[in-house]
């Protein structure tokens, strides 16, 4: 390969890794626990010997005594009459004891036991926290020697407090023990007394206001009695009611009657539009003189028939009949229009007469609705009197209650146990020591190993790749315990382990995915120092490339301690040095696989031993460049897989990085620190070859996904295993 076409793809592979690298880093809560669960132990250790040397270390304290006194909260009361205190002392649950709990420990309940001992009583209970060295000194307040010393706590599945008292005299512990159990008895009354004081005093004000509202309400009621003339009240409604039911029922009758006229007014038109007879109307035919008038046209018109039969119409009597007609006709259209005019009159008579009435049973309905609203009024100050009263009713009878609630013993707390004087000091290590004590091994548990794990920088987890190099994670390979020497190498090729043919099978996915050189090529497999696994991840990584199809060499550049030659079991002798040794100056050396000793391994898999081990490696490596040996074998294989000494330790594989366009970093797992790498890598990048990722060895099958890495491989070989036997089972 040319220097200017190495030179871009270097190029390429750089911009590609930039893209990939993760950004970001630090610790997640993962990571953390993974540090713990690593270092428990010495975490545990330290911490129990600290723990136990700080509580040996503490000073001997002073002797302290202790005692209890108990306080019984009734949960019910005997009630000597059926009244309600204004104050529910009772105590029936788990919270009403608690602020029990609270109110003693207040500042307010503190001072008022403070003040309840006399001088000689706080002397008595000083004299004990007295300097010994120096006794005129003033001795401590009172305050700072109670309120540490009492502890107050509840009995489980009761309502009882246990209030226990620390002194250095005994007969002072039981002194303020007592004290502080009736003084909050005396408390809690006098805090009841007050308030039942307050409520009599609010009752009576209340009990004078509402009487106050009671007589204006009822002042109000007369002068409104008085108003509207309450006592002729109901008969006036009577009154207009049955106007109002008279009215309506005339209106009613006028509406319908209108209505008959109206409809009639609307016949007589259709009638003459169509051109019927009206006659054919009763109310027209039964008016005045129309029914004689229509006879007497008849009457006329028969005679005139007869006489058409005898004589022309010139004749006399034919015209005295026709005058005749003419009369009793114009008669008959006047009468007519005359029964017309009155069907209109009465209709608009009617009319007139519907419209008083409208107004009529307005003016009744308005007087109907003015004397409701009076009554309504009325029952509104009759209803709002009523609920004065009985709320000024209730009032007076609270109040007599709490008049005489006031005048009985309304609180239920009692002394249960009084607190008696201890014969012995209380012996033991101090609570508050012990708490300590447990609080420092705690700490130095859990921050011990932590702590451990940030200063531990090796590489064992996949954002320690990702993160702390910098490099994508090819893959990772889980220690192979159980197999031999020989046959770690060959575990893909031999199908030892499913879960590492995966994981290497994985590896190869990642390759393919992230190179961007075509084929062929060659591939640079290194790590940082001995041991790591470098040349069984050649090996296996050789055999899955040959295993797609790709026509592989696997070369030996490891001259300083060949590896290849034991893992396969070739000759000695036989490889690449013997052959640079006779051709390695000829820069026109025909290649001859045979003669150079390329062993066959597998279809696909052939091996380029090292032959023996030098101590010159570096002048070799010149030969190689001088016969331009990989270039000449690029011309049968498609990949060359080279493996090479230790990165970190040897410049071979720097100078071998001449050779190939990619390559592969392994690191075993907890082995190196990761300056180490970076700094190893960061000369590679110089060299311009590209690094396709990282590969993580020897990894503890427990360890792999505690440390975040659940790619190709993590699971056990059993799990590929089954999901093959049922995949061969559905088919």
């Amino acid at each position: 390969m040319s220097k200017s076409a190495k030179s871009s793809s270097s190029k390429r592979g750089s911009d590609q890794q930039s893209q990939n690298k993760p950004s970001g880093g630090g610790f997640s809560p993962k990571s953390l626990l993974n540090m713990f669960f690593e270092r428990w132990w010495i975490g545990l250790i330290v911490g129990a010997a600290a723990a136990a040397a700080f509580v040996l270390a503490q000073p001997k304290p002073e002797p302290i005594y202790r005692t209890e006194v108990k306080l019984l909260f009734e949960p019910q009361k005997d009630q000597v009459i059926g009244i309600k205190e204004v104050v529910d002392t009772t105590t029936t649950n788990a919270l009403q004891l608690q602020l029990h709990i609270e109110q003693m420990l207040s500042n307010t309940f503190y001072e008022s036991v403070q003040s309840s001992f006399s001088p000689k009583e706080v002397e008595q209970i000083q004299n004990a926290y007295r300097n010994p060295d120096n006794p005129a000194a003033p001795p401590p307040s009172l305050a700072s020697i109670i309120r540490p010393n009492i502890r107050i706590e509840p009995q489980r599945s009761t309502t009882i407090l246990r209030i226990s008292v620390s002194n250095r005299d005994p007969e002072a512990a039981a002194l303020i023990a007592n004290r502080f159990a009736r003084q909050y008895i005396t408390f809690t009354i006098d805090r009841a007394m007050t308030q039942t004081s307050s409520a009599i005093l609010f009752l009576r004000n209340q009990a004078d206001e509402k009487r106050a509202e009671m007589e204006a309400v009822e002042r109000e009621k007369q002068d409104f009695r008085a108003k509207h003339n309450m006592a002729a009240l109901g008969e006036n409604k009577g009154v207009v009611q049955q106007k109002v039911g008279m009215l309506g029922n005339s209106l009613a009758e006028a509406e319908l009657k209108q209505t008959n006229l109206r409809t009639l007014l609307e016949s007589i038109e259709e009638y003459k539009k169509n051109g019927r007879n009206l006659l054919e109307i009763a109310e027209i035919a039964n008016y005045g003189a129309v029914s004689g008038l229509k006879s007497r046209i008849d009457a006329l018109r028969g005679a005139r028939r007869q006489l058409e039969e005898r004589y022309l119409d010139e004749h006399p009597r034919m015209k005295e009949n026709q005058l005749a007609l003419e009369d009793t006709e114009a008669g008959f259209n006047a009468a007519v229009e005359l029964a017309i005019a009155e069907i209109k009159n009465r209709f608009n008579f009617a009319k007139q007469h519907e419209q008083r009435l409208r107004v009529d049973y307005a003016e009744a309905e308005k007087q109907a609705q003015e004397l409701d609203k009076i009554t309504i009024q009325y029952k509104f100050l009759e209803d709002d009197g009523a609920i004065k009263n009985n709320n000024y009713q209730s009032i007076l009878s609270r109040l007599s209650e709490t008049s005489i609630v006031a005048q009985l013993d309304n609180v239920n707390i009692k002394i249960l146990d009084k607190a008696l004087v201890p014969t012995f000091p209380d012996t033991g290590t101090p609570k508050e020591v012990i708490k300590q004590a447990a609080a420092l091994a705690f700490v130095l548990f859990v921050g011990i190993p932590i702590g451990l794990g940030f200063l531990d920088t090796r590489v064992k987890s996949s954002s320690d790749v990702e993160s702390g190099l910098n490099q994508t994670l090819l893959g990772g390979i889980k220690a192979m315990k159980k197999l031999s020497e020989t046959e770690r190498p060959n575990v893909f090729r031999l199908g030892k382990d499913d879960a590492l043919s995966e994981a290497y099978r994985g590896i190869f996915s990642e390759i393919e995915i992230r190179s961007i050189v075509p084929y062929p090529k060659r591939l640079l497999v290194t790590s940082s120092i001995p041991s790591e696994g470098k040349s069984l991840t050649a090996s296996n990584m050789a055999a899955v490339f040959a295993a797609h199809g790709k026509k592989t060499l696997l070369v030996d550049c490891d001259f300083r301690r060949p590896t290849l030659r034991r893992y396969f079991g070739t000759q000695s002798g036989v490889g690449l040095l013997p052959w640079l040794r006779e051709n390695g100056t000829n820069a026109d050396a025909q290649i001859d696989i045979k003669k150079m000793g390329v062993v066959s391994i597998s279809p696909g898999l052939d091996l380029l031993p090292a032959g023996d081990a030098i101590k010159n490696p570096t002048e070799v490596i010149d030969q190689i460049a001088h016969c331009d040996l990989f270039n000449k074998l690029s011309k049968t294989y498609d990949l060359i897989v080279i493996d090479t000494p230790p990165s970190a330790v040897f410049p071979d594989a720097l100078l071998l990085s001449r050779f190939c366009t990619e390559m592969v970093y392994v690191c075993r797992f907890k082995t190196v620190r990761r300056a180490v790498i970076r700094k190893t890598l960061e000369k590679f990048s110089e060299s311009g070859i590209t690094i396709l990722g990282v590969v993580l060895n020897c990894m503890p099958h427990a360890s792999m996904m505690n440390y975040g890495y659940d790619g190709y491989g993590a699971y056990k070989a059993d799990y590929y295993k089954s999901y093959q036997g049922e995949k061969a089972e559905s088919k």
